[in-house]
């Protein structure tokens, strides 16, 4: 294989590569990653490292190495979305990538790091989107969002705004497990940790109902998981939750049709002709 000229101006390419290591990955994330000068990754599996530099002849860069015990999550996105910038801008400037798992624009926050400083340099950025963890989250699920619609939050986000939650709307929410700290830490969790959190799902939803804890397989032979957590016993999430697990509230009761009138004409001829101009149909 041919190794790429370095680029004349600085690029970035932010890319996706799914869930399941790269067994995702879509054809247009490897046609974007075949043609850039650089890769830094930010991924949890050694496999993806492994795979990346034996298909891509651009250097890999792990980018894991800038997390450690009780530091600031934050501080850490900013030193990943430093680092691409750095190598980005490097002597003439060339094209980078940034690859995540996921969709990279789904809770990665370097990507909208990338974004803000690459925008302020009017350094252009291509966005390859990837499936990310709900998408797999509502196939295990066999979720449709359509028919009621979907409420999703971070979990600590939805303590700290107190966003106001519909019962009759289905329910998503994203990293319980680091629930209440913006520090990364690998140590166990305590069951009071999910304490407030139980207490304001209990402002909209019967200690009985069950929500589910969902983690989508993450390796090729691996399996979903899916277990049942009452509303009022959060506490267990201490001793099954990780940090790739989404939990799913369904609605406890489905929101009933309102507006009659609009019902009965969603599938009627004359309501739709109201609506739309068919032109004249008329041949002459």
């Amino acid at each position: 294989m041919t190794v790429p000229s370095p680029s004349t101006s600085a690029r970035i390419t932010i890319v996706g590569i799914g869930t399941v290591s790269v067994m995702q990955m879509t054809k247009e994330a490897d046609a974007a990653l075949a043609n850039v000068d650089a890769l830094y990754v930010l991924h949890a599996q050694s496999i993806v490292l492994d795979y990346l530099r034996r298909h891509y002849d651009a250097p890999v860069t792990d980018l894991s190495v800038t997390y450690a015990e009780d530091k600031p999550r934050r501080q850490t996105y900013h030193e990943v979305a430093q680092a691409v910038m750095d190598a980005a801008t490097e002597g003439a400037g060339r094209h980078v990538a940034y690859v995540t798992s996921g969709h990279p624009l789904v809770l990665v926050t370097p990507s909208q790091l990338i974004l803000k400083a690459a925008e302020k340099r009017t350094i252009p950025v291509a966005i390859v989107p990837g499936l990310s963890s709900l998408d797999t989250v509502w196939a295990d699920l066999r979720f449709d969002p359509g028919p009621d619609g979907a409420m999703m939050f971070d979990a600590t986000s939805l303590l700290l705004r107190r966003y106001t939650l519909d019962s009759t709307v289905p329910l998503f929410l994203w990293q319980v497990n680091t629930v209440e700290t913006s520090l990364f830490s690998t140590h166990k969790n305590r069951p009071e940790r999910f304490t407030r959190l139980q207490e304001y799902l209990l402002r909209f939803y019967p200690a009985d109902h069950v929500a589910k804890l969902v983690h989508s397989a993450s390796f090729p032979i691996s399996r979903a998981e899916v277990r049942d957590v009452p509303i009022g016993e959060m506490g267990i999430l201490a001793e099954i939750a990780t940090s790739q697990h989404i939990l799913y509230v369904p609605p406890v009761v489905r929101r009933q049709i309102v507006d009659m009138e609009l019902s009965a004409g969603v599938s009627s001829v004359a309501h739709l002709d109201r609506l739309i101009d068919r032109g004249d149909t008329s041949t002459g």
